[in-house]
């Protein structure tokens, strides 16, 4: 399979359908915080999350990076200095998914999509 031919504009340059360097920020304006210990961080959206550091999440230095990503280098640093159990990671992503209104993950397959059905 080869690749498509790309479009040169007059200036020599290619037709480029999407500018993701252009997209704006869609931030609700208010950063997702947390306590543990006392302390309080801070949380990018998940969907703001490097693809690289999210794309290996179910394997234990997957999950670290993506928690990284999410709470950036000094406050990453901060938080590991902290017994947080699984529960509460999950509650921490879940609430910065719920904040920024995104989800991630697999969507659930609707009742007729996972039932199996036999041809007549």
């Amino acid at each position: 399979m080869t690749a498509a031919a790309r479009i040169i504009t007059e200036d020599g340059e290619p037709v480029v359908h999407l500018d993701l360097d252009a997209m704006e920020d869609e931030a609700t304006g208010a950063t997702f915080t947390f306590r543990v210990g006392g302390e309080v961080f801070s949380a990018i959206s998940p969907d703001e999350a490097d693809w690289q550091a999210t794309a290996d999440t179910d394997s234990p230095g997957g999950l670290r990076a993506f928690i990284r990503e999410l709470l950036g280098e000094d406050d990453y640093e901060r938080f590991c200095e902290h017994t947080v159990s699984n529960r509460k990671l999950n509650a921490i992503v879940q609430g910065a998914q719920k904040h920024y209104g995104v989800s991630t993950g697999e969507s659930r397959a609707s009742r007729s999509s996972s039932k199996k059905r036999r041809r007549r």
